[in-house]
């Protein structure tokens, strides 16, 4: 067969190229017109029907591609196989012998344009391109409708986004000032004159050390003796200013924060605040070396026994020393509270792989527990602070407890917190209320 219907398909086997006049469905081949008289006579082929090539090359091409015969054997389907929903050539039906329902092609062709199937089909799609088009309209109208919406709800957002930036603006205002403010204070007032009195005590201990070292290489024993009388007792006086620093607290490390106002309902009318400007104060972590009473300070805990707990290892991870808290969430991740590294809270794979981490810096995060899927309690033993950590949208929220808290749990609405030297107190989560479950002097780094 020519591979262009517009070419006779015989012709084109005798290297003839004769342009087609007729289409023959049953043979799936294009026939010239002398071919065509030939396939009229022909015992094999004269029951068959021909359009003309036109026609043919006028069909939609879902039309051209069936094909009435078998195209991996080269045979013409002849039977049809009911049992199977499939058709048969001569040669397939020995796998079909045992089929009962095995019938001529032929015989249901017959009258088949006639059929109340045929008709039952044409109305079908009738019917479905009609509701198409019902569809299509509808569709139509509704993105139209949505695009209206749309210009709508932009114009109300717009004009909401102008009442709020406005009251942001105000509100983020006053914010800024109370901060450099805040900062003014603490710097300028606070620290700037601590460091001009050590910047001054210094220069005179670095000048009497010069002084020690001349003396010792070339001064008399009367003047060193004289020396001593004036410079020990500015050095006692110096290290007595040191010590004093150390004891008021005056070098304890400041750090600032800012809570932001959780209340975002009716920010334009209800709000009068973004937020408030807090200072805290946390023992300092420098180590002052003093010439006397040096000693070493161990801290120690005693452990828990689990002789009579049966354990059976799955798998070890290696964590660093300084993790406080752990806590297993649903769906087998595991959250760790690790302060080796500015106080990182750490999302784990159930194997241990690290998969994300959110810094509660410079907050002290002591132990986690788990309120539902999503939401995470952390306890702050210095800041007395609870954090709620949303671990999809990185988001924290915090709460202000009266005491600092170390262990922390979750359990019905609750949450039961370990405050040191006084009691196990609850926390209720949605109205923040604060109620003593067990009176009992707890030490630090107790767990519930």
């Amino acid at each position: 067969m020519a591979s262009n219907p517009k070419f006779c398909g015989i012709c084109d086997q005798r290297h003839i190229t004769k342009p087609s006049s007729d289409w023959c469905s049953r043979c799936n081949q294009a026939l010239c017109t002398e071919c065509k008289d030939f396939h009229a006579l022909s015992r094999a082929s004269q029951n068959h029907s021909t359009i003309a090539i036109s026609n043919f090359l006028a069909l939609d091409s879902s039309y051209s591609q069936l094909d009435e015969q078998c195209s991996v054997h080269d045979d013409v389907y002849v039977l049809f196989c009911q049992t199977h929903d499939c058709l048969l050539y001569l040669a397939c039906l020995e796998d079909h012998i045992k089929c009962g329902d095995v019938v001529r092609i032929s015989k249901l062709t017959k009258d088949v344009k006639t059929s109340a199937s045929f008709v039952d089909t044409q109305k079908s799609l009738s019917d479905i391109i009609l509701n198409l088009s019902k569809i299509q309209c509808h569709l139509e109208e509704n993105i139209c409708d949505i695009k209206k919406q749309k210009d709508s709800i932009l114009q109300d957002i717009a004009q909401m986004r102008e009442k709020i930036n406005s009251h942001l603006d105000k509100i983020e205002h006053a914010l800024k000032t109370e901060l450099c403010n805040e900062v003014d204070n603490q710097c300028n007032n606070t620290f700037c004159k601590i460091l001009e009195d050590i910047k001054r005590k210094q220069i005179d201990i670095e000048k009497f050390q010069r002084q020690m070292d001349d003396l010792a290489c070339y001064g008399s024993d009367l003047q060193t003796f004289f020396s001593l009388r004036k410079i020990t007792p500015r050095i006692n006086s110096t290290d007595q200013y040191l010590q004093t620093l150390d004891d008021d607290a005056s070098l304890n490390r400041v750090s600032i924060s800012c809570k932001i106002d959780r209340q975002i309902l009716g920010l334009v009318e209800e709000v009068a605040s973004l937020g408030t400007i807090q200072v805290t104060q946390t023992p300092g972590q420098l180590i002052l070396e003093r010439s006397k009473d040096k000693q070493a300070q161990y801290v120690g805990m005693k452990k828990n026994s689990i002789n009579d707990i049966k354990l059976k290892l799955v798998h070890t991870i290696k964590l660093t020393d300084s993790v406080t808290g752990c806590y297993f969430l649903p769906n087998g991740k595991f959250v760790l509270c690790d302060r080796s590294r500015n106080n990182y809270l750490k999302i784990l794979h159930p194997h241990g792989e690290l998969m994300f981490e959110i810094s509660l810096s410079p907050s002290f995060a002591f132990d986690v527990t788990c309120i539902d899927d999503k939401t995470l309690a952390v306890s702050s033993a210095y800041f007395k602070q609870i954090h709620f950590i949303n671990i999809d949208t990185k988001t924290i929220r915090s709460i202000h407890t009266k005491d600092v808290c170390y262990g922390i749990t979750h359990k019905d609405g609750s949450l039961l917190c370990c405050i040191p030297g006084k009691e196990i107190r609850s926390y209720d989560i949605q109205n923040e209320n604060s109620t003593t479950i067990v009176p009992c002097d707890l030490s630090s780094w107790s767990y519930v």
